[in-house]
Order: structure tokens, then C-alpha cells, then sequence
């Protein structure tokens, strides 16, 4: 075929009634799969009338000739010390072509998936012009070598922007592309592609993006993504990988490329787009480097295979590093799979750390000496200064100087009592730290003078937004008195409790008188035998079952309720009616957890480690929380308030309902312990009420699971009047309070003392430790 012939077709595009008669094999050229374009040379008599044949077949071809430009532009570039104007240029691309037309120059390039020909210099010049730049950032040695290199990526998310960043700067002769799946909408606001692109593979998508920058490039495609059975082809077919890039989501595949990329002794690069995290392994180096840092111990993918993406929440947190996440982040995974699918990634991010990715997967093509490690290059934190750290926890507290001076003396004691020795005191004392308090703080302070015992509230201790008045520190102090006088009857003795005698102090919760014979309204012995459960009451949080309450276990509960006069146990266990109340407990922790003031009072309750809990003795050691792993990452995370107060700005937060709402769907039932007035005496009364109860559930093998943010919200907003609740709190607890009453009998004047779930579970995993006699205990 003649020169003219073809220049002809390329103007004229003749026979057009042809090519409509093919227009279905046409619509047939350019399947999903394909990502190569098709190459004619026209200075070869073949591709010219291959090239001739396609120009005639389709109607669709958009042609883009540039080659006048690309010529002039790579003559300029080899004479950089000259000037060079229109002449000297024209002169220099005449040289080059020798006497042959332009259009047969070069190599025409066919992108069948979008109809365009585009006309360009073949392959070593083609690389000469578009590298010309690198240099010398990247000498013409390094670049040749890097024309020998092989480099996966797996994962196209990141991974497209690491993808499409190598082959900018042609960091690789090879590509190996991976992922098995399709391009989404949502995918677009950190993937850079066209919306005709959608539910194109991944790996197709960028493949052709890639083809169109720069045709030349070797790109394989894995549209299956890695797996056990391919991952040595795409490791190691046609050469091994010189780096391994990894940017899936796929945790089990995660492990799965380290391990065997450790095997073949190739180094792996991710980023987390989060931070500017590289992450860096040099198996190739280190062939007994721990996978991912150690920072996974044993893991293995089978562990992982399937898990839902709040399930892998967890997981991840191990890979990335907890402490180490960005604020945004953070508050992010609070809300997978409740106002977001999954975790975010902003396409700044992505671009950034793409061009981090490829930047490090080069140097380590290149021999330079990077090391693994974890390398952040954030963004914020350098532009706009640190995020700043979390408040510390409080230092131990212990009787302030204030308590000791109200301690004391205490009223004179009553003819006939009894002087304690100092071993059954500190056994009756004992018995009463074993009591219940609201997150363990332990409120008590006991002062032995003479034959009296008395019992302190030591304020400091159980102070909170959500204790209004100190009243649950009360009710602990009632569960500890009641503890003394059962300890105190297994010792033979009979006992006179005083509750709050003197009048306007209300410090001195009671006092107790221990007589040999029983004295004028001494403490009855009806229940004597709860105390054999002291020792072994325990709060309960393990997931158990529903299963209907035994109808003698609701008589033996409610007996022990009612045995403190005007105490009253209302019992809910109809599915609807745990579902509802499921309901409301979980929403009151949510806004317990997003007022600032009410979750540093949580915050403070809790023992983040063994250690802590061991050497505080108080609070609440986090393995006593029995937390799913997915849970305890989330609770984690909820520790830093700023992470919280996004989520609250966000209108967010129902993830953090679910503990509750799982709690509740394996209760028995859901109890209420109230008395008719809301004086401090009738909280006290209620200890004692609580203590009997759960005694009792303890006697009985049912779980017992205080869940009091509810009752005790309500108060400050009842008789506190909303005093120190934000106005959103205040409302939300409002809207709470109107579907509380529907289920429980109570009113605003009403002592609601202990909301709590019943349930059969297994053994706990940890129980709250008290802290020692000695730093509780005054002897005068």
C-alpha cells in the first residue's frame, strides 16, 4: 500500500457504507479486559495496511498527530546548551527524517477501548523525551536500571496512585497489577479515572490509564486479584518482583504476600494513606524479619478469611498502630458500618502517599540503603503543628485532707457494745470492701474509735456529672454496710447500723454498734446465710444467653428487694421489652460518651493494662469489660475526646450503642431497684437493697451486670434540673426519659438505685480488685 493511499484514508475515510456494516464487530473490539493497545509501524509495507485496513473498518477512530511537536521537542532536548529557533529546529527534525514522510515516522498507537490513534515516537525515543526531565534526579544510569526492574502492586486504591506515580517517572520496566475488583462510584474521590470507567476491574481501569501515559510500559494484569493458588505466578513468572507493593484491604492477603515474599526474600512497601505512613520490610535483606514488624505475633490468614470489615477493625489497629492513627481517622472507624461502609481515604491522602510509595519502592529498586521501618511524613502535623496528646489519667487518690478532719470523733459509743479486736475488725471491714461500687472507685472510708465503727463517703473518689449528689456513691456505701452486718452475724455478733447520724453531715454515711446479745433494734438474721456469697459476688459482663427467669429465681429476687422496707424490683423479660430498654441503655453510653465531661469520668474509671489495674487497685481493669476484639478496638479508640467530639459534630456516634444492644440481646431480664423517695437515706437503703439482690443472683448462678448511666442521668435531669448538661445531652435525655417511663413504673420522685441485666454466662475473664485494708481503714 502506497504513501498516498494512506494519507488518503487518513483524510478521507472513505467507504463509510462498509464500516457501518460492521459497526457489531466493532462494538466487539474493545472487551472489558482490554488494556494493550495495538502498535503500527508504517514504515513496515504490513502495519501500514493493517493500519490502513482498521482506518477503513471504523468510523469511531479519533486520530491525535502530534508527531511535528514530539520531533521538535526531542531535538531541542539533545542540544541543551543551544538556542535553537524555528529554523535550526526545522533543520534538526529534517535531519532525522531523511527524506521519509512524517506520517510513516514513528509508531502509530491504537487504544481500542476508547477509539483514538495517536501518532508517536517509538519506544527508545519515546523514553528518551518523556524521562528527559528525571534527569538528574535520576541519572541515565538509574533509569536504564530501573528499565530492568519489576514491581508489583496489589490493591488499586492506593495502589493506582502508587501505579500510576511509578510509571510517571517509569520507576519499572515491568508492572504487575492486582485486584479483583470493579470500580464503583464511591471509588472515584481518591482513584483518578473517568466515570465511563465505572464498573470497569480495577485492574484494567489502570492499566489503561497507564497505557495511555506511556504504551511502552510491560504491564501484566491479575483481574483476580492475588491468591494462594497465583501468588507465586505473580511474585515470580517472568522474573522475580524486585518490590512488592501492598495496598489491599484483603488482611489475610496482607499476611499472605509478606509471608511468601519473605520466603523469596523480596522487600514489601505499604502505605496507609493515614498520615504519610511508609511502611517499610527489607525481606530481601532480612530473611527472618518478623512479618508486619511483630506487631501481628503469630496471625495467620486462615484467622482472618471472611471477616466482616467491622471485624477486621481490630486487626487493623495491631497493623497501623492504635496511638499511632490520625484524630479524623480515629473517629472514622467509630462509625464503620454506622454512617460510613468502611474506612475513609481522601484522595489527597492517596496521592500523597502514592507518590511516597513510589518514591520509596525506587530507591529500594536502586540499591539505596532504606531500612524497614515506619516512617510518617503527616501533612498536618508538619504544616499545622501536632495534634497534641490526651489528658493523662488521674494519679491514685487517697483521703484527702478535708475526709481525715470529717472523720472524726465519732458519736459516743452505746452501753453495752463491744470492743472489736483487730483481726475480726479488719475481717468485717473486709466484707464490706467487697461491696459493689460504680466503676469500682470505692468510695469508702472507715474509721474504728473506741466500740464504734463508722463508715465515710469519701467524695473524691465516686464525684461525677453522672453520680448527681454523690447519690451512687451512697448506694455503695449501703452495699458495703450491708456486707458488715452479715460478716458481723457470721461472727456471732449482733449489730445497731446508724445510718447519717449526725444531722447535716452527710460524710458519716453510718455508724455501727456490735453487741453480743442482740439490743433493741439491732439488725435482723432472716438472711443471714447471702453471707457466703460475699467472697464470690462479682459483676458479670460475658455474653451469656437469653433464657427465660426461672419463676422461683423472680420470687427469691424480688424477696431479697422487698426485705428493706419501700424497696421495690420491677423485672423486664419480654422480648420487645428487652429489645426497647436494649435500646435506651445504649443510647444513654452514647451520650454519656460524647459530652466531654462525662467521658473523662468514664475515662477515669478505667485500668488500660494488668499493671495499672494491679498497682491502682480500683477502677476497671478493661479485660473485666469482656469486649469482643472488635469492641475493645473501638473502646480504644474512644479513649482520646477529641476523636469523640468529632463524631458528635458529625452527628454520629450509634456504633457506640452496640455494646449495650449486645449486652441485652443475651439478657434473662433487666431489672429496677428503686425506693419511693430520693433522700440520701433511701439511696443508702438501696445499697442495701442492691446487695441482698445480688447476693442472692450470686447464690442462684445468674450474672449480675450493673447498668446505671440511665437511672442516674435521669436525676441530674429531673431534680438537678439538667445542671452541667449540655443542651443537646439535656434534650436527647428528655426524648430517653419519656420511653423509660412506658416501661418502668416510676416517677420524678423516685430513688431509681440500680438499673442492672440479669443473664446466665460462663466465668469471667478478670475481677475488679480492691485496694488494701490499710489505705482505707483508720484505727484510733
Amino acid at each position: 500500500m502506497n504513501t498516498t493511499r494512506w494519507q488518503q484514508l487518513i483524510s478521507s475515510r472513505e467507504a463509510r457504507e462498509a464500516r457501518e456494516a460492521r459497526e457489531a464487530r466493532e462494538a466487539r473490539e474493545a472487551p472489558n479486559g482490554a488494556w494493550r493497545p495495538r502498535f503500527f509501524r508504517p514504515a513496515r509495507e504490513d502495519d501500514a495496511e493493517e493500519l490502513g485496513r482498521l482506518l477503513h473498518d471504523d468510523a469511531r477512530i479519533e486520530i491525535f498527530d502530534t508527531i511535528d511537536r514530539q520531533l521538535a521537542d526531542l531535538v531541542k532536548t539533545r542540544h541543551p546548551r543551544e538556542r535553537l529557533g524555528e529554523r535550526d529546529i526545522a533543520r534538526l527534525v529534517g535531519e532525522r527524517l531523511n527524506g521519509a514522510p512524517i506520517e510513516a515516522y514513528g509508531v502509530w498507537v491504537y487504544y481500542p477501548w476508547s477509539h483514538r490513534l495517536v501518532h508517536l515516537l517509538d519506544e527508545a525515543e519515546f523514553v528518551e523525551l518523556r524521562t528527559d526531565r528525571n534527569k538528574h534526579k535520576i541519572s541515565g544510569e538509574e533509569q536504564a536500571a530501573l528499565a530492568r526492574r519489576r514491581i508489583g502492586v496489589v490493591g488499586l486504591s492506593v495502589g493506582q496512585s502508587v501505579a500510576m506515580t511509578i510509571a510517571l517517572e517509569r520507576g519499572a520496566g515491568e508492572l504487575r497489577l492486582a485486584d479483583f475488583d470493579h470500580l464503583d462510584l464511591s471509588n472515584l474521590n481518591r482513584i483518578r479515572t473517568g466515570a465511563h470507567n465505572l464498573d470497569l476491574p480495577k485492574v484494567v481501569a489502570t492499566a489503561r490509564e497507564i497505557a495511555e501515559l506511556d504504551p511502552f510500559l510491560d504491564v501484566k494484569c491479575f483481574p483476580e486479584g492475588v491468591t494462594a493458588d497465583n501468588i507465586d505466578r505473580f511474585l515470580l513468572d517472568g522474573g522475580k518482583l524486585d518490590v512488592l507493593v501492598d495496598e489491599c484491604d484483603s488482611l489475610d492477603i496482607k499476611l499472605l504476600l509478606r509471608a511468601n515474599a519473605r520466603a523469596h526474600r523480596i522487600p514489601v512497601v505499604m502505605e496507609t494513606s493515614d498520615r504519610g505512613l511508609i511502611d517499610v520490610e527489607r525481606f530481601d535483606l532480612e530473611g527472618d524479619r518478623p512479618i508486619l514488624h511483630g506487631l501481628v505475633g503469630d496471625l495467620t490468614p486462615e484467622r482472618l478469611r471472611g471477616l466482616s470489615t467491622e471485624d477486621k477493625v481490630p486487626y487493623v489497629m495491631q497493623i497501623i498502630g492504635q496511638d499511632a492513627i490520625s484524630l479524623r481517622l480515629r473517629a472514622s472507624l467509630i462509625e464503620v458500618q454506622q454512617s460510613v461502609s468502611t474506612w475513609p481515604q481522601l484522595g489527597s491522602a492517596v496521592v500523597h502517599g502514592g507518590a511516597a510509595a513510589a518514591d520509596t519502592a525506587r530507591r529500594i529498586a536502586l540499591g539505596e540503603p532504606v531500612r524497614s521501618g515506619r516512617y510518617y511524613v503527616d501533612l498536618e502535623e508538619l504544616i499545622s503543628g501536632p495534634e497534641g496528646e490526651p489528658a493523662a489519667a488521674d494519679a491514685p487518690r487517697a483521703p484527702g485532707p478535708a475526709l481525715t478532719a470529717a472523720a472524726g470523733p465519732l458519736p459516743a459509743a452505746e452501753a453495752g457494745a463491744v470492743e472489736l479486736d483487730p483481726e475480726r475488725l479488719r475481717r468485717l471491714v473486709a466484707a464490706g470492701v467487697a461491696a459493689p461500687s460504680g466503676g469500682n472507685c470505692q468510695p469508702w472510708l472507715w474509721v474504728h474509735e473506741g466500740r464504734r465503727l463508722g463508715l465515710f463517703h469519701d467524695r473524691a473518689r465516686s464525684e461525677s456529672l453522672a453520680d448527681f449528689q454523690g447519690a451512687g456513691g451512697v448506694v455503695a456505701l449501703g452495699a458495703a454496710a450491708e456486707n458488715v452486718v452479715l460478716a458481723a452475724h457470721r461472727e456471732g455478733l449482733s449489730v445497731r447500723v446508724s445510718p447519717f447520724p449526725r444531722e447535716g453531715d452527710e460524710d458519716l454515711a453510718a455508724t455501727f454498734a456490735f453487741f453480743g446479745a442482740p439490743p433493741p433494734g439491732a439488725e435482723e438474721h432472716a438472711l443471714d446465710g447471702l453471707a457466703d456469697a460475699i467472697g464470690l459476688r462479682h459483676t458479670n459482663r460475658r455474653p451469656g444467653q437469653r433464657a427465660p427467669l426461672a419463676e422461683e429465681h423472680r420470687a427469691a429476687l424480688r424477696a431479697a428487694v422487698e426485705s428493706i422496707p419501700g424497696a421495690r424490683l420491677e423485672l423486664l423479660d419480654a422480648p420487645a421489652e428487652l429489645d426497647e430498654i436494649g435500646g435506651l441503655i445504649g443510647a444513654g453510653d452514647r451520650l454519656r460518651m460524647l459530652a466531654r465531661q462525662t467521658h473523662a469520668d468514664m475515662m477515669r474509671e478505667v485500668r488500660w493494662t494488668e499493671a495499672e489495674a494491679e498497682a491502682r487497685r480500683d477502677g476497671l481493669f478493661v479485660g473485666t469489660l469482656e469486649l469482643s476484639p472488635t469492641d475493645l478496638a473501638g473502646f480504644k479508640i474512644c479513649r482520646d475526646y477529641r476523636a469523640l467530639e468529632l463524631v458528635r459534630r458529625w452527628g454520629g456516634g450509634r456504633g457506640l450503642e452496640k455494646m449495650a444492644q449486645k449486652a441485652i440481646r443475651c439478657a434473662t431480664a433487666v431489672g429496677l431497684i428503686t425506693l419511693p423517695r430520693a433522700r440520701l437515706t433511701d439511696y443508702f437503703q438501696g445499697g442495701r437493697a442492691v446487695e441482698r439482690a445480688w447476693l442472692t443472683a450470686t447464690q442462684l448462678g445468674i450474672a449480675v451486670y450493673p447498668m446505671t448511666t440511665l437511672p442516674y442521668l435521669f436525676a441530674r435531669l429531673i431534680r438537678g434540673r439538667g445542671e452541667g448538661l449540655d443542651a443537646e445531652t439535656a434534650e436527647a435525655a428528655t426524648g430517653l426519659r419519656e420511653r423509660y417511663l412506658r416501661l418502668f413504673d416510676v416517677t420524678d420522685a423516685t430513688a431509681e438505685v440500680l438499673l442492672f441485666r440479669l443473664s446466665l454466662a460462663g466465668p469471667v475473664s478478670a475481677r475488679s480488685l480492691r485496694r488494701p485494708l490499710d489505705d482505707v481503714l483508720i484505727v484510733r
